[in-house]
């Protein structure tokens, strides 16, 4: 450019939330700084595009995205700003915006701070460099907001905050933490107990909507509650989870139960499958992967024979496959189902108890051994009595043996329970809930719903292998 003195000019200015507070920064203070530049060239400023409270980061700014079509309409020779990050931060958009939109319509485009402009190969040069440096401040701000997230999460803080809207149901955001709004919080324990005891989002949806008006007016809502670790006192950040200075609406337990229900349901959402009691559960005693279910032909009376298949030998899902070469047999769904409500059938109280010591086990003979120590203890008091009663031995001799041998026993017994309460599983109060309904529930006429929500709250998975059923218990 030679003659400048009659070029028409748009100065561009944009503020981020964060920039507003700096000096040098402001709106009024680049728009004072370019029209000064522009006069002292004698510039005709056509007019003026100011983004307040716009990212850099991309291009979704309304007063960027006028002036780019008034560009393309060429109603202007220049586009001037106070530095070349005011345009943009991304390397990406700057150089779009100076290569395919300002020099494309023939329009120079100059940064007043760097003192450069592309009417120069040095200028166009220049500008390719300093957008790659306004690019990677851009990312080390980003990377250590996500450090001071990190940090934040370690430390237990919650890193939402802000208006009602952005605040966690449950809890009231005051002075940085989160306080317990007891409302709120009441709600977020009966979605917890309605999803345990198997009613699904929509039900527990309808029923909010009627019990805690105001609460939501969304079913998301409610599913965002049951997946977020916030309410068991838990932090999440980038799928790690940190001990929480806030307290806690429910237990870890509940929290946990929840998340398996969830993933046990999900297996079983596609509709086709409804049918298949354990669907989600089953895996292939041969090769390790599950067995799905299976519509075969037709039986005399119509219906389809229906059977649970080993993904390995059915070759229907190539990532689903752990051997090409296994043996394992169909396993029909009637017979199959049947054999594990037939066990869930014997299952009591006391069952549990013997099942979760394990008869043979460590655990077991390690009690039996101090069971044992007791007996022997007993005997060893006995003896003392019968000492006394033939001999002329003074009673507070004996009196004080067999206090020490009492107070022994004591501590054996106290042991024994200890280790009896280590194999208690976290969720032992609500396997026990579901076993005492076992004696009046109606498996031939429930729905499958229902029979497979007590189907997963007792079985962790079935090993299938064409000779053998073996039930892993959540118990």
């Amino acid at each position: 450019m030679d003659d400048k003195a009659s070029l028409r000019v748009f100065l561009y200015i944009r503020v981020s939330t964060i920039e507003q507070a700096k000096e040098g920064y402001s709106v009024g203070a680049q728009e004072e700084r370019l029209r000064a530049y522009a006069k002292a060239k004698n510039y005709t400023v056509v007019k003026t595009y100011i983004d307040p409270a716009y990212s850099g980061s991309n291009m979704n700014r309304p007063a960027l995205q006028e002036m780019i079509k008034q560009v393309e309409l060429g109603a202007a020779d220049l586009v001037l700003v106070y530095k070349l990050d005011r345009l943009s931060r991304s390397q990406k958009d700057t150089l779009f915006l100076i290569e395919d939109v300002f020099l494309k319509n023939s329009v120079d485009f100059v940064s007043m701070n760097e003192s450069f402009d592309t009417s120069t190969p040095f200028g166009r040069a220049m500008i390719g460099i300093l957008s790659v440096f306004a690019q990677l401040e851009r990312e080390q701000i980003r990377e250590r907001t996500m450090m001071g997230k990190e940090e934040r999460a370690k430390e237990g803080k919650w890193h939402g905050g802000g208006g009602k809207s952005k605040t966690a149901k449950g809890y009231d955001y005051i002075d940085g933490q989160l306080i317990i709004n007891n409302y709120e919080a009441e709600c977020v324990k009966t979605i917890y107990e309605e999803y345990l005891r198997g009613n699904g989002t929509n039900k527990i949806f309808h029923l909010v909507l009627k019990k805690y008006p105001g609460f939501t007016t969304t079913e998301t809502t409610v599913r965002n509650i049951l997946i977020n670790p916030i309410y068991a006192g838990k932090i999440k950040h980038r799928n790690n989870f940190y001990e929480g200075e806030h307290p806690p609406i429910i237990t870890l337990e509940q929290y946990e139960q929840v998340q398996n229900l969830m993933k046990k349901r999900a297996s079983t959402s596609d509709p086709s499958r409804k049918k298949y009691l354990l669907t989600g559960l089953l895996y292939c005693g041969h090769c390790g992967a599950r067995l799905f279910g299976r519509t075969g032909g037709k039986l005399k009376n119509g219906e389809n024979v229906r059977y649970y298949s080993c993904y390995s030998r059915q070759k229907t899902r190539m990532h689903m496959i752990k051997d090409e070469n296994c043996k394992k047999s169909h396993e029909q769904k009637d017979i199959l189902e049947q054999h594990i409500i037939d066990e869930i059938k014997k299952i009591n109280i006391s069952y549990i108890e013997e099942y979760r010591i394990g008869e043979g086990s460590d655990v077991s003979r390690k009690i039996e051994s101090l069971v044992s120590e007791t007996h022997s203890i007993d005997k060893q008091i006995s003896k003392l009595v019968d000492l006394y009663s033939l001999d002329d031995t003074p009673i507070e001799i004996v009196g004080k043996k067999i206090k020490i041998l009492k107070e022994e026993k004591a501590k054996i017994e106290q042991y024994i329970a200890e280790i009896k309460n280590e194999q208690i599983p976290k969720n032992y109060d609500e396997i026990k809930k579901t076993v005492s309904q076992l004696a009046t529930f109606d498996w031939d006429n429930e729905e499958t719903d229902q029979k497979r929500l007590i189907v997963a709250k007792l079985i962790n998975k079935i090993i299938v292998s064409n000779d053998n059923i073996i039930i892993d218990w959540t118990f």
